[in-house]
């Protein structure tokens, strides 16, 4: 037989070497390419317009993202920006009583406390007559209680201040043709992922799809065991790359860009055993486990995006839209696992390298002039990251959830010097809630936005304020969480018009 604490090691260091697919946000799935669909838009202007990349003209900002905006650019630009985030996170479990189990959620919210403990010999009184209590060893007669003081619910803040971008666009004529030419550095993914679970089940006996857990019987029993999960993943991905463009006409414009993409991130896990559940017909028992299993070390990342775009130019309408190709972003890591039980230990390093294959991605867009000075903008994308392609030497899968989302903004130049900004666009998350009871449709929400521009000369000054809250339900059968990210962005970014 297996010593329980060589078993204990057995199955942590399975869990962290088996491939697991992502779908749901999940209770404990371990990091692989989370947060590289957070993309960040580079241009404060378009930022506080609600993000619309594809109606505006004269935005240096938008270079990677619609290439064919340079065509439109005063002069020779100058552009650096910055953005100041805040994230807040929070998950609190709600629990209701199980039919045959009703100390079970008194245990996962941390209340068994409030719960004398019944004892042999105690006297109680029924219809008058006093009776001895006279309990035998089954543990449907006694309290469960936790053996730690994690308590169920949680939270998280964090701030952070990067720089986004770095541009330089120069228009140039040849043979009276004009065309623009852009370099520039970017940030092109917030990276920075968090998720914490303190009561997970394994297996996930209470979840509620694909199908229900079978019910145990005092012979066929069930055992789980109960942990905690947390993961953490900070970093980020840059872009550096050209974009070109060049006119069909006075009217219609056309523009190319390319990138390589770099980046890095800190990457952390751990699984805090905190005991073993065994569950019979009407009652369940728990042992005392101990063990931790953690997780940590660096992930790069490498690829290459170009995107195609087109705009026409119109006295009072703007029409665009832009593609990108299929790309490959390719992620190696390196961890050190780290076992720990009672008086034991292991350790070992684990490398390796992964990679997600994106599908074509596009967006449409249409802007109105509807009177001096006021301009109203559209904005479609189409999200098919449904298409998009893991692949590890393990396995191969679809990681992700594909979306469409729709951007409104609304621009208004009330002087020489001051524009007013704002907009409202639909943000779309890659998963679905756990037990999602319309299944594939991932997680979304909304983000406000609003900011202001001035202009002093050759100077130009944006800034750009954002704020959403995602909020979503894991449901299971005996409880329900609620998950709130609610995220607050200040960006800004100058530019210079050099005479030329």
């Amino acid at each position: 037989m297996i010593p329980r604490q060589n078993f204990i090691i057995t199955l942590l260091i399975a869990y962290f070497l088996a491939p697991h697919v992502a779908g749901a946000q999940g209770h404990d799935v371990p990091l692989t390419i989370q947060g590289l669909d957070q993309r960040t838009l580079q241009s404060a202007a378009s930022r506080a317009s609600g993000g619309i990349t594809l109606g505006r003209t004269n935005d240096l900002g938008l270079m990677f993202a619609n290439p064919a905006s340079l065509q439109t650019l005063d002069g020779f630009q100058l552009s650096l920006g910055g953005v100041q985030r805040y994230s807040s996170m929070k998950q609190v479990q709600q629990y209701a009583p199980l039919k045959y189990y009703s100390n079970f959620s008194l245990l996962m919210e941390g209340l068994t406390h409030l719960i004398p403990d019944p004892r042999y010999g105690d006297t109680v009184i029924v219809n008058g007559d006093t009776t001895i209590i006279r309990f035998g060893g089954n543990p449907g007669d006694s309290v469960q209680r936790p053996y730690d003081s994690i308590s169920p619910n949680w939270s998280r803040s964090k701030n952070q201040a990067l720089p986004t971008q770095a541009m330089i666009g120069v228009p140039f004529t040849i043979d009276d043709m004009r065309f623009t030419i852009g370099i520039g550095a970017i940030e092109y993914a917030n990276l920075n992922n968090y998720y914490q679970n303190n009561n997970v089940l394994s297996p996930s006996i209470l979840s509620q799809r694909p199908s229900p857990f079978p019910l145990p019987t005092n012979v066929n029993t069930v055992e789980a065991r109960w942990s905690q999960f947390i993961r953490l993943r900070d970093g980020r991905m840059r872009g550096y790359g050209a974009a070109l463009s060049g006119s069909l006409s006075d009217n219609i414009h056309i523009g190319f860009s390319g990138m390589i993409l770099k980046g890095s991130t800190d990457d952390f896990e751990q699984r805090n055993a905190r005991g073993r559940l065994t569950f019979f017909a009407n009652f369940f028992r728990l042992d005392s486990v101990y063990g931790r299993a953690t997780k940590s070390g660096t992930s790069d990342y490498s690829g290459q995006e170009y995107t195609i775009s087109a705009m026409y130019l119109g006295n009072y309408i703007t029409l665009g839209a832009s593609v990108k190709p299929p790309m490959t972003i390719t992620r190696t890591f390196s961890t050190q696992v780290r076992v720990d039980t009672n008086g034991t230990s292991s350790a070992f390093t684990q490398t390796g390298e992964d990679k997600v294959r994106l599908p074509w991605r596009g967006s449409v867009g249409l802007s109105i002039k509807m009177r001096e000075g006021l301009l109203l903008s559209f904005e479609y994308e189409m999200r098919s990251t449904a298409s998009a392609r893991y692949s590890s030497p393990d396995t191969t899968y679809n990681p992700w959830l594909s979306s469409s989302v729709f951007r409104v903004g609304a621009e208004y130049r009330a002087s020489d010097w001051l524009t007013l900004r704002a907009g409202i666009r639909g943000q779309a998350e890659v998963f679905e809630p756990e037990g999602n009871p319309i299944a594939g449709e991932p997680v979304m929400h909304s983000v406000y936005s609003t900011g202001l521009g001035f202009s002093f000369g050759p100077a130009r000054l944006n800034i750009a304020y954002e704020y959403g809250t995602m909020k979503y339900q894991d449901v299971w059968g005996s409880n329900v969480n609620l998950n709130s990210d609610t995220r607050h962005a200040i960006t800004a970014d100058v530019a210079y018009v050099f005479p030329w």
